[in-house]
């Protein structure tokens, strides 16, 4: 009898647990802020450093932050087509305007001031679909709104990552004049050819 006591014991305590888990259909959070709605979900880019880019996008002398967020699909759009992608919405501090809407993977790096405008240019590599090709294009703000520095490029990888250091070394400038990488397309090794740009 006495050693039926300490199980009676343990029984008791496994019918008064109370399981404290709930789901919730809207969290909110401060600090590495996840706001979650039955429409969408909007988080931060891992790693931490590729969720903000500073820069002088301005151009009043001041350094402005670059902020870099993923909208999921909502379940509507998901049925209604089966490749539906993450978007990504480029903004930015003191009232600088937003970037068009990007669709797939999404990388951004600062080129510094390419035109001597006194504004930081950007690139931004975007991965649609598979991920296979990337699509690179270079952005100046003129001050009142964003415009293409010069024209988009393809850039076929077989289907391999594309690395931070090859998407940083794509623009650059050499002996003041500006540069870019580009694939020819027409050579089935896509070699990369050294090409001037011109604004």
């Amino acid at each position: 009898m006495k050693n039926l006591i300490p199980i009676a014991a343990l029984m008791l305590c496994a019918c008064n647990f109370k399981n404290t888990d709930t789901k919730q259909d809207s969290v909110t959070l401060t600090a590495d802020t996840v706001v979650t709605t039955n429409t969408a979900t909007i988080v931060p880019l891992a790693p931490q450093s590729h969720d903000t880019i500073a820069g002088q996008f301005s151009g009043a002398g001041q350094t402005d932050t670059l902020f870099i967020t993923m909208v999921t699909p909502n379940a509507q759009e998901v049925q209604e087509d089966a490749e539906a992608q993450d978007k990504y919405i480029v903004s930015f501090s003191k009232g600088i305007p937003a970037l068009p809407v990007f669709f797939g993977g999404i990388t951004i790096q600062n080129e510094g001031d390419l035109n001597g405008d006194g504004r930081d240019e950007i690139s931004v590599f975007n991965e649609p679909l598979h991920g296979c090709t990337f699509h690179c294009t270079t952005w100046s703000f003129n001050g009142t709104e964003w415009k293409q520095l010069f024209s988009p490029i393809l850039i076929p990888t077989g289907c391999d990552p594309l690395t931070d250091s090859a998407m940083k070394a794509r623009v650059f400038t050499e002996d003041g004049k500006v540069y870019r990488w580009e694939e020819d397309l027409n050579d089935e090794s896509f070699t990369q050819e050294k090409k001037e740009m011109n604004f």
